[in-house]
């Protein structure tokens, strides 16, 4: 069977739905003028990715999975934990003085750059030598107590941003940014989730980097679940210290369920407004006091458990870009967590597919999640005003491209490692109908692009194959041809001398739909 035969195949079944939509609801108009330009498209969504830790950022097929998503996606910055972690030996103590050794994050550093990315530095773990507890956290074993000796702590701050500064440049570090710690609120990445010892650890660190460099950019409090924003403020302004920025995290799921095997588990918030509220919540606190301050969201996506399948599922790729509409101006980055399932937190991978966050799984197979990012980072640079909440419309330099979908949240009485693990055919939904007014007329290639229950869906062919651990050199040669992300439809049109254009285009719940008109050249 020919590639156009089994795409034309792909329409067809699409199209039986859409005639279904059809008689079941009227269609959803989108419309857009093409000089009506609202402006610049927000990126905050491209800015950062999350990694693990910098270990295994060294090796071979990380490296290549980070390459693919910034060459494919555009992502500018990479945060991970574990930079001061003790597998990176940057400091030890000899007879009760301090030795210190950065060959190793300079090798971390020095890939993370050759890939066109930067580092967007999480201070943390504590070294062994330096720690004030033995209690750990994670597979690969963080130390989350504070420092024994608060002066060796600032005086290792002052040698690492040294360092980075003649080794790298001045001009590049300034560039990057420093994030002190990793959710301190919680207990096990910070001693008892103590506020008061982590306001301590964050003035020692910035007037430290500060010193070296006052143009360095430092910030916090980088906890999970939004919290401590308003106090972390009203603490820096009290005590006199610098903050550049502000970060958080946030997850779409609530804790506290049990699986069908009576073991914890997560479940998706159904609340529309999880993880945007958060955002615009913690920006209206900025606001308040330190108008303008930049927010970063260093840490987001559907679940926070490195064991979640719904990280895998296809409904991911319209909850991204739901939650990424709702937070446009809200925040400078959206760091999804994370790009790869070459994850150690909680062990390495242990199959195929086993809920990892990654974008792509362990084989590299791009998972739908992933195409969210791909088809915004193919849309135009030119925001084109528009009404409808899920779509995001573009001007290019040859036409328009436009991105819409339809997240649908699942009707769901059972936690999620049940429920994410059964195949989930999706229900029809109301059709798009496209009217773009003021084109150049002229002959254009028109292409539509999908992800959704089986198209670009490699983890629901898995679900079919009965979840096997792990997958052959067949299995994973099958899914990569699955996710090509071949269009749909791909022709030549003609828009008259009136400028306008017409189409009507199939949607189901949770698909996302990239649209492109280009024209051609004379």
């Amino acid at each position: 069977m020919s590639s156009r035969v089994a795409r034309a195949m792909t329409a067809g079944v699409i199209a039986a739905f859409a005639a279904t939509s059809a008689l079941a609801q009227p269609a959803r108009s989108i419309s857009a003028d093409m000089t009506a330009v609202a402006g610049p498209r927000d990126m905050a969504w491209q800015d950062c990715v999350g990694a693990d830790h910098p270990g295994i950022l060294l090796r071979k097929d990380n490296l290549a999975q980070l390459k693919l998503v910034h060459d494919e996606l555009g992502f500018k910055f990479i945060r991970f934990h574990g930079i001061l972690h003790d597998d990176m030996e940057a400091y030890r103590e000899v007879d009760g003085k301090p030795v210190y050794n950065f060959d190793k994050i300079d090798a971390v550093y020095d890939a993370i750059l050759k890939t066109g990315m930067k580092p967007f530095v999480e201070i943390g773990f504590m070294p062994h030598d330096l720690a004030s507890g033995t209690k750990t956290i994670f597979y690969w074993q963080g130390n989350g107590s504070p420092p024994k000796d608060w002066g060796k702590w600032s005086d290792f701050m002052t040698a690492f941003a040294r360092h980075l500064e003649a080794r790298f440049g001045v001009a590049e570090v300034r560039s990057w940014r420093f994030e002190v710690w990793n959710e301190p609120n919680l207990d096990g990445f910070w001693t008892d989730g103590n506020q008061a010892t982590y306001f301590k650890l964050y003035d020692a660190t910035v007037r430290a980097l500060k010193a070296v460099d006052p143009l360095l950019q430092v910030g916090g409090p980088a906890t999970a679940g939004a919290a401590w924003v308003p106090e972390f403020l009203a603490h820096a302004k009290a005590a006199g210290v610098p903050v550049d920025f502000v970060s958080t995290h946030g997850y779409g799921v609530a804790g506290g369920f049990l699986d069908e095997k009576g073991e914890g588990d997560n479940k998706l918030v159904a609340d529309p407004g999880s993880i945007s509220n958060d955002v615009w919540n913690v920006r209206k606190q900025i606001q308040a006091d330190w108008p303008g301050l930049p927010l970063h969201f260093t840490e987001w996506s559907t679940s926070y458990n490195p064991r979640d399948p719904i990280h895998d599922d296809y409904l991911s790729a319209a909850f991204i870009l739901d939650k990424l509409k709702k937070t446009e101006g809200g925040a400078q980055s959206m760091s999804y967590w994370t790009y790869t399932d070459l994850f150690e937190e909680a062990g390495p991978p242990p199959s195929s597919f086993h809920g990892g966050f990654g974008l792509v799984n362990r084989e590299g197979l791009r998972k739908a999640a992933f195409f969210a990012y791909r088809y915004l980072n193919e849309l135009g640079p030119q925001a084109l005003a528009g009404s409808d909440t899920e779509s995001i419309l573009a001007r290019t330099e040859t036409g328009f491209s436009g991105l819409f979908w339809d997240y649908a949240t699942p009707d769901q009485k059972e936690s999620n490692r049940p429920f994410y693990r059964k195949v989930r055919p999706a229900a029809a939904a109301a059709p798009v109908e496209l009217n773009l007014a003021k084109l150049t007329p002229g002959t254009y290639r028109l292409t539509v692009h999908r992800t959704g229950y089986e198209a670009n869906d490699v983890y629901t062919q898995y679900l079919k194959w009965g979840m096997p651990k792990d997958l052959s050199a067949e299995q994973v040669a099958t899914l990569q041809k699955q996710s090509a992300d071949r269009p749909e439809i791909d022709i030549k049109v003609t828009v008259g001398a009136d400028g306008t254009f017409h189409r009507t285009l199939s949607m189901r719940q949770n698909d996302v739909v990239l649209v492109k008109l280009e024209r051609s050249r004379p």
